[in-house]
């Protein structure tokens, strides 16, 4: 990456023409990425080309968004696990190892990873999210934290496109102490990322560390959150430490997208992925606002996953209306997912219904639990709950007692509720967040 210029440096935006481009200027320019995409991820992807040759779809002669809606398939996470099972590919088809420079993978919150390949000729084309961290207020010879887990791809060269030093951590609340001294000495201006298990490791550490909070992230000019939604008690620590924090979030595992100071929804690059959002059950368009499932296509296949039409299950809204600070790019407000809503006695529930309740009781404030999932429709509403074992001085059933009253006032509906300790809750999860439904 070249140097950033001192009138770049004074600006809101990392690359202004980009950000603030008109909509009409977008959509030609999607349409002219698409029309490449489509026939280099027909060659360097075996799990398309096979996918489309099935079908006698011809992706070189489809020239518009309207012909690949028309014309393309859907794909899903099960679509690249079949082929990667049927033909012993560990990517999945995705690409070929040769040409690939990172692995990263799916986290594995509703089934097995899948392996994600970047390739080499696109790794340094890092910048796709730094306009992120530069709307954050990071600037060339900053220290920046990355602090993310294994086998999530190669964000450690996003602060490099705008100059600044990129610090690493493990995503492991084993850091968190290092971090803090780390913190003192470097003064990082950015972190990416923090998430609800490691903020409330931080909590839960406070009362014993030698420095205080407030002083340890008085340098950050943002934090990245993600993994999942913010809870309160999350919310109210991090606002208590004075961080201001831009939730994150992906895009159908091609891209990502993340809050701006105006912390009115999550920004998407719409030069790196086409979004289409659609009925959950069908396949139609829903009204720009209303709640849809994310679709997605890349647009830059040399650096990001070949995916194309991929339903990814996550219910979201979104926005083309230009957005406070200017940037003119799809806005989207994830909802939950999919498969997470049940039905009792009527009443549609999602966990972002029941987290509030969880987190009002001081034995759980912790707010990890799990709805059971038997089907959509269920007769009652079962719940895993996380309890504070070190901290819990009222009984487990006196516990078990506030929580089914807490949720009965916020769902209607009376649950039953199994505690659980939440350092077994945490073991069932990727680092930064445990599946909020499971089976059983």
């Amino acid at each position: 990456m070249g140097e950033v210029s001192s009138d770049v440096e004074e600006s809101r935006y990392f690359d202004p023409a980009m950000e603030t481009m008109p909509r009409p200027e977008i959509e030609a320019l999607q349409q002219s990425l698409l029309t490449e995409a489509l026939p280099y991820m027909d060659e360097h992807s075996p799990l398309l080309a096979e996918h489309w040759a099935r079908l006698g779809v011809k992706v070189d002669e489809i020239r518009s968004v309207r012909e690949l809606t028309e014309n393309l398939p859907f794909m899903d996470k099960d679509t690249i696990r079949a082929y990667r099972d049927h033909h012993g590919d560990p990517l999945g088809g995705m690409g070929l190892m040769a040409e690939s420079a990172v692995i990263s993978s799916t986290t594995g919150t509703t089934g097995d990873p899948v392996l994600l390949p970047s390739r080499r000729e696109g790794m340094s084309e890092a910048a796709r999210i730094a306009a992120d961290f530069w709307e954050m207020g990071c600037r060339p010879g900053d220290a920046f934290v990355v602090m993310l887990f294994t086998f999530r791809g190669a964000p450690m060269l996003t602060p490099h496109a705008f100059g600044a030093s990129t610090v690493l951590f493990d995503h492991a609340p084993a850091e968190l102490e290092r971090l803090c001294r780390v913190s003192l000495d470097l003064r990082p201006t950015g972190l990416y990322l923090l998430s609800g298990p490691l903020i409330l490791a931080l909590r839960q550490m406070e009362p014993s560390l030698p420095f205080d909070l407030g002083e340890v992230f008085s340098s950050y000019r943002g934090v990245v959150y993600a993994g999942e939604p913010m809870g309160s008690r999350t919310r109210e620590a991090l606002d208590r430490w004075g961080v201001e924090h831009f939730n994150h979030t992906a895009v159908g595992d091609v891209d990502s997208a993340t809050e701006c100071g105006e912390h009115d929804g999550h920004h998407c690059h719409d030069d790196q992925a086409l979004i289409e959002v659609l009925d959950p059950e069908g396949d139609e368009p829903v009204p720009e606002g209303e709640v849809g499932e994310l679709v997605v296509t890349t647009l830059n296949p040399r650096l990001t996953n070949m995916l194309v039409r991929y339903r990814s299950e996550d219910l979201l809204r979104t926005s083309t209306e230009p957005c406070g600070c200017g940037r003119t790019h799809t806005r989207m407000w994830p909802v939950g997912r999919k498969g997470d809503e049940v039905v009792v006695e009527g009443r549609s529930i999602l966990p972002v219904d029941v987290w509030l309740a969880v987190e009002s009781i001081e034995a759980t404030s912790a707010g990890l639990f799990q709805v059971i999932r038997v089907g959509r429709e269920m007769e009652r509403l079962r719940l895993r709950v996380g309890y504070d074992e070190r901290e819990t001085t009222a009984s487990l059933a006196a516990v078990r007692t506030d929580v089914i009253d807490s949720v009965t006032d916020a769902v209607g509906v009376v649950p039953d509720v199994e505690l659980v300790a939440n350092s077994e809750l945490l073991k069932l999860g990727p680092p930064h967040k445990i599946p909020r439904v499971a089976a059983s």
